[in-house]
């Protein structure tokens, strides 16, 4: 009696366990044809940096019942949260809606469940106890409110209002994660991250000690990497651009000190020079001869090259070409 009542308990041990791996089910809306293949994929998402929102890898199919039910195994899923996408297979036994191709995102792991409940097309509703995925469905009602602005669209005030919701009502990583990528969607992020750069930091290497997949954030890791080169790049020329004026101005000062030490110089060394000889150094400077200047003082000629003998020796100079330059 006792061995029968322990297989009895083993039997129904195994039947919950087998139940219990089944963390994906819920039933889908079709019409009858036996003919017809009828399968739902599971994939798994991706966040990227390309054109398009998220990649997907598929990693599980399973067939419908006749009723209309499928499910999936919690080995598809890991112990930490990740996004999915269920997916059934564009046929024939859809329900009236004309666009066959039916899917749904979801935020699941493998200690959680989700259930897809009846409804006229398939994946329309379902529950969930997934934290993240609840916390992402209050996202997308938050959001829900702007889709309908076309023309009047205001990106600063969706970006602000957007921004705020994030910051302040988003607790788990993951939604943020989400709701990041939302604004990169929309060319919002690029303008974001360069006004609250250090906001942008500090959840990058938040999201870096958590326990998400790497591969969920590359995209907002190689755009922070983008925007910290091109903001390095405008540093260096804004300094390289500094330095070069500050180079003018210090040669430009050298300069002013120099010529106006050689002024000075001189200065004294032209007062050293007699008032005759001083005379004679203007005449020599407006372009007179020897000659010239020997008619206009009414001295000799040989008087004149004297003078000129003694301001070459004052001046430490050897030729008239040497005192024109030096008194430019």
């Amino acid at each position: 009696m006792n061995n029968r009542f322990f297989l009895f308990l083993t039997i129904l041990s195994i039947g919950f366990q087998g139940i219990a791996q089944d963390i994906v089910s819920g039933y889908i809306p079709l019409k009858k044809n036996k003919d017809a293949e009828q399968k739902i994929h599971l994939s798994k998402v991706d966040l990227n940096d390309t054109d398009k929102s998220y990649s997907y890898t598929r990693i599980a199919s399973t067939n419908i019942s006749e009723q209309g039910y499928f499910s999936f195994d919690q080995k598809w899923f890991t112990s930490k949260d990740h996004l999915y996408k269920i997916q059934l297979e564009p046929t024939e036994e859809t329900s009236t809606n004309k666009q066959s191709k039916k899917s749904k995102l979801f935020i699941l792991s493998k200690n959680d469940s989700i259930h897809f409940e009846k409804g006229s097309s398939p994946f329309e509703t379902y529950t969930t106890n997934n934290k993240a995925d609840k916390e992402w469905q209050q996202l997308k009602k938050f959001e829900s409110k702007f889709e309908t602005l076309h023309d009047d669209f205001d990106t600063d005030k969706y970006l602000l209002r957007t921004k705020g919701y994030i910051k302040d009502s988003l607790q788990i990583l993951l939604v943020k994660l989400i709701s990041i990528k939302k604004l990169d969607d929309k060319k919002l992020l690029d303008k974001d991250i360069m006004e609250n750069t250090s906001y942008y930091t500090s959840l990058l290497k938040e999201l870096k000690s958590s326990e998400i997949d790497p591969a969920l954030f590359l995209y907002l890791e190689n755009k922070l990497s983008l925007i910290y080169k091109e903001e390095a790049e405008q540093k260096y020329s804004v300094s390289m651009l500094l330095n070069g004026i500050a180079i003018l101005i210090i040669g430009s000062l050298i300069f002013l000190v120099l010529r106006k030490r050689r002024k000075a110089q001189n200065a004294i060394i032209t007062s050293s020079l007699s008032k005759q000889e001083n005379t004679i150094k203007e005449l020599i400077l407006s372009g007179k001869t020897n000659k010239e200047i020997a008619n206009e003082l009414f001295i000799s000629v040989n008087t004149v090259k004297t003078h000129i003998s003694n301001i070459y020796s004052k001046l430490n100079i050897t030729s008239r070409k040497e005192l024109l330059v030096k008194n430019k």
